[in-house]
């Protein structure tokens, strides 16, 4: 049996097929998203539109949005991880030397992966029941399921849990490094 040292075995994974789907399917998710962001904005005008000139607004839009809000927050989680796009304050690792900030960052990435596949953990019995109950939001005449949306939260959380490993494989690598550097 051959052996591989841990940083093979890191960059096979950050190199292989996997990571290319899971970062594909990454862009699918946060595509719909954004096409999603646009008709919720022209649901939202047409309903405004519709109460101010004919004082008919659309039935439902309240549900529609509630509903969108979170599903477009989980579509979008993972890619915008992905791409450096969240929030972070770095005063503190700004003044470390490399080997530091990479230790720092294990912490981070490591507590993001498992925080994210918690979420997954704990999500998936609701998500199987929403699914078999039906599981809807509102009243007649608008009942919007939410089934749909339970599953792009478990899916997005699933993803940016991988994607925080995939961060953690890339941190591990930098510091099994001899010279403490790494592509970053």
């Amino acid at each position: 049996m051959e052996e591989f040292s841990a940083e093979e075995v890191i960059q096979g994974i950050e190199a292989g097929l996997f990571t290319r789907v899971v970062h594909g399917m990454m862009g699918i998710m946060n595509a719909i998203g954004t096409a999603w962001v646009g008709f919720i904005t022209v649901l939202i005008s047409c309903d405004i539109i519709g109460r101010v000139a004919f004082n008919s607004p659309i039935i439902g839009v309240p549900e529609i949005v509630k509903v969108s809000i979170v599903a477009i927050a989980w579509m979008q989680m993972a890619h915008t991880l992905k791409v450096g796009g969240h929030l972070r304050s770095e005063i503190i690792l700004d003044r470390l030397g490399s080997r530091k900030k990479a230790f720092v960052n294990l912490l981070a990435y490591g507590m993001g992966a498992f925080i994210f596949a918690m979420v997954v953990y704990s999500g998936w019995p609701n998500m199987i029941e929403s699914w078999r109950v039906g599981e809807f939001e509102g009243d007649l005449p608008v009942r919007v399921p939410t089934y749909p949306v339970r599953t792009i939260l478990i899916l997005g959380a699933a993803l940016t849990s991988i994607q925080f490993i995939l961060f953690l494989g890339q941190t591990l690598r930098i510091l099994l490094n001899p010279a403490g550097k790494g592509k970053e």
